[in-house]
């Protein structure tokens, strides 16, 4: 379970790499604590 965990991490690092403009400030894959990822669409 611990590893799926980290892997979920570092593919989602590499989306955000993709899709954000400054992935250090994501704007559209935003993380949730203890709750998981959000996609957050522009309106």
């Amino acid at each position: 379970q611990v590893e799926n965990g980290h892997y979920l991490r570092i593919y989602m690092g590499h989306l955000r790499h993709k899709l954000e403009d400054d992935p250090a400030q994501p704007r559209y894959l935003i993380t949730e604590t203890a709750v998981g990822y959000r996609l957050m669409l522009p309106a």
